[in-house]
């Protein structure tokens, strides 16, 4: 055992190979495109929860096979296997010490002088059966080979397993793409969003956005093109909708936007004569995502009104940003008023004032006549200053 063992560096280079062959992002995948700031592991432990969560409450839960039992059933089917082979390695075994125990007999026979019996007619007889065991080793043969072939079918199986959400790289910073195994990601993501807006409560810190993907393909204009035509035709088979394109591009300079949004209105509205495009209010977004050499599609509803572009953290905040608005507008008007009242009130002294003025202007100047005392000498004069001073003295002693 100690010389045919495999060292551990060996099983660690190969745990190492299956996982970066289940992470390698390829077409023709769905998921959640999700950003963050700085902290990839706690944005995929925060998405891995939530999706969870929420996909439990609207899907189930996810279902898993046992691995020690899928062991054991293939250890069972590989003894039965080998079995199998003893019995029929027997069996042929037997079938050949009884030929060797006739052609034996038959020898003795030739050299006692005694002539075998239907000699002549054992040849064909010994031909066919020689034939028939041919046959039956290729049979048994075939089973085996199918045997073995249905045993790693299910071994392949079990490595490919996937589960419900998996991360995958995505080639750019703050930028996660955890892949999914259903088939369209927006109900899930629209469950999330209505939940975070009713209960105003912020599930996530690291993760900012989470957008769902219901496409993947090359970074390649022919091939977004065919994507987004397939899309389109089975989005607005049933029904018109206004729709806006909001295109980013990072980690790649082989595309250019301009032609892509002229192309992609024109499919859209190929697909649906009835569809508008619209900048402020639409009801769909065509929202596309290029990242290095691979493009993420998706038709997102209702992207720039009630969902804040999908950002989790803001339509936690959603309705307090509301209330301050709101409380903001009241106050404005609230001194708006004040100062048109404050405005009314000047006028209104203004013209009292005014009026006052006019009244008093109005009333006619009477002239007072004043007669000066008649003084009729020095002495009398004297007298009258020496009795005004008598008069302050006494007021002021």
């Amino acid at each position: 055992m100690g010389k045919n063992k495999r060292s551990k560096a060996y099983y660690i280079q190969s745990a190492k190979r299956q996982k970066k062959l289940e992470s390698v992002l390829g077409q023709e995948m769905t998921g959640f495109l999700c950003t963050c700031n700085d902290n990839e592991r706690d944005c995929v432990r925060e998405a891995y929860n939530i999706l969870n969560e929420f996909a439990d409450q609207l899907y189930g839960k996810e279902e898993f096979a046992d691995e020690q039992q899928q062991e054991t059933s293939n250890g069972k089917d590989l003894k039965h296997i080998d079995l199998e082979k003893t019995d029929k390695t027997k069996e042929e075994g037997d079938a050949e010490h009884d030929d060797s125990e006739t052609k034996q007999e038959n020898e003795v026979k030739t050299d006692s002088g005694d002539p075998p019996e239907n000699q002549k007619s054992l040849g064909p007889a010994i031909d066919n059966a020689g034939d028939s065991d041919e046959e039956e080793s290729l049979d048994i043969e075939a089973a085996v080979k199918a045997n073995v072939l249905e045993l790693q079918k299910k071994n392949e199986e079990k490595h490919k397993h996937q589960r419900r959400f998996q991360q995958v790289q995505c080639g750019a910073k703050n930028c996660v793409f955890i892949r999914t195994t259903l088939k369209d990601p927006v109900p899930l993501s629209v469950a999330i969003m209505d939940d975070i807006i009713q209960n105003q409560k912020q599930r996530t810190k690291r993760l900012l956005r989470m957008i769902p993907v219901q496409k993947t393909c090359k970074a390649f204009a022919d091939d977004i093109v065919k994507a987004v035509e397939k899309l389109s035709k089975s989005y607005f088979e049933n029904e018109s909708k206004t729709f806006y394109i909001n295109i980013r591009i990072r980690n790649n300079t082989s595309l250019q936007r301009e032609s892509l949004t002229t192309s992609f209105i024109k499919i859209i509205q190929d697909a649906n004569s009835d569809n508008t495009p619209e900048l402020n209010t639409p009801e769909v977004v065509l929202n596309i995502d290029v990242i290095k050499n691979v493009c993420y599609l998706g038709f997102i509803p209702e992207y720039l009104t009630k969902y804040a572009k999908y950002n989790l953290v803001a339509l936690a905040n959603k309705k307090k940003e509301e209330n301050l608005t709101e409380a903001k507008t009241c106050k404005d008007m609230v001194g708006k008023d004040d100062t048109d009242h404050s405005e009314e009130q000047d006028l209104k002294t203004e013209k009292t004032l005014q009026d006052t003025l006019n009244i008093n202007y109005s009333i006619p100047c009477v002239k007072m006549e004043c007669k000066e005392p008649e003084i009729s000498s020095d002495d009398d004069r004297w007298s009258q200053q020496l009795i005004a001073i008598d008069d302050i003295r006494r007021r002021y002693s």
